[in-house]
């Protein structure tokens, strides 16, 4: 009987660490701003929007584009 609750013990422990861990895995967001600059100098900012996961890889993949010497990118933090 004591060995029984000893197993119980460690599957229900291992159960709430993997769900910890997974429950901290769901928070992989940031806040994001398209940002300006001409010059090097900052020009524009949008209000940060919170984004996660997918589309948070996204913003954070796009390449900065420069059009007339005006450089625009996804700033995340």
């Amino acid at each position: 009987m004591m060995k029984r609750n000893t197993l119980i013990s460690f599957f229900v422990l291992m159960l709430i660490a993997s769900l910890m861990t997974a429950c901290g895995a769901l928070d992989d967001c940031k806040t994001c701003s398209k940002v300006t600059y001409q010059d090097g100098n900052e020009i524009g900012r949008t209000p940060g929007v919170p984004y996660c996961d997918d589309e948070l890889a996204e913003k954070e993949s796009t390449p900065p584009v420069t059009v007339l010497g005006v450089t625009t990118v996804w700033e995340c933090y």
